[in-house]
């Protein structure tokens, strides 16, 4: 398909790219074109860092850990970015066999992904607890995570293999504390100087604050 549109984030390294063209439906406004992919760093979108759950998580093309959210759309991890997939139903498959970056004339094995060291201190929370805990009951209530959640933290450390997460340490904080600081990091994204003064702290302290939870809060 030809190239149709590209559209660059002015907030951040992101951009979209659109391929092929699509037909207004009578009556209707507008059209999605058959393909689409947008490219983020791995920080900002990871399977941990959203608040959806993949219902399927799988290495794509070598390394690429894909984590597929609906039939149409796949998120894929490779090195610190990640490209999110978009296309028709029927064309989703062929999509991502194809896509390669620009620099490559034809799509090549894919690298695994490089996260944060807050997502990989949230992989290892269910990994070390697993080793302490028998059954995803009693690891979900040993973490206080969700049985999906823990599921699919297992399964992303088994993709990912032992080698990426050799070395990493348990997360001290608490999952209550985690969500504590995602929602502070949310609240101040926007401008970290004038809510360190509305908090009567600094912005270096504040800053140290939200960095706790860097790669778990859809954005860096």
């Amino acid at each position: 398909m030809r190239l149709t549109g590209t559209r660059e984030s002015n907030t951040a390294p992101d951009e979209t790219v659109s391929y092929g063209d699509c037909e207004f439906p009578e009556g209707e406004g507008g059209c999605s074109v058959p393909a689409q992919g947008q490219n983020a760093s791995s920080c900002a979108r990871n399977p941990i860092g959203l608040d959806r759950l993949p219902f399927k998580v799988y290495l794509l093309r070598g390394g690429g850990l894909a984590a597929q959210y609906e039939s149409t759309a796949v998120d894929v991890g490779i090195g610190s970015r990640t490209v999110t997939v978009y296309a028709d139903y029927e064309l989703i498959g062929a999509a991502l066999r194809e896509f390669h970056a620009r620099s490559e004339t034809e799509p090549l094995p894919l690298a695994p992904p490089v996260y944060p060291m807050p997502v990989l201190r949230e992989l290892k929370r269910a990994t070390a607890a697993a080793q302490r805990f028998d059954g995803i009951g009693a690891i979900a209530r040993a973490t206080e995570l969700s049985p999906d959640e823990v599921r699919l933290r297992l399964r992303i450390a088994e993709l990912l293999g032992p080698a990426a997460l050799a070395g990493v340490p348990p997360p001290k904080m608490s999952i209550a504390t985690v969500e504590r600081l995602r929602q502070l990091a949310f609240e101040v994204q926007f401008n970290v100087a004038k809510a360190a003064r509305q908090r009567g702290m600094s912005k270096a302290e504040l800053q140290r604050k939200i960095d706790r939870v860097r790669g778990l809060t859809g954005y860096c």
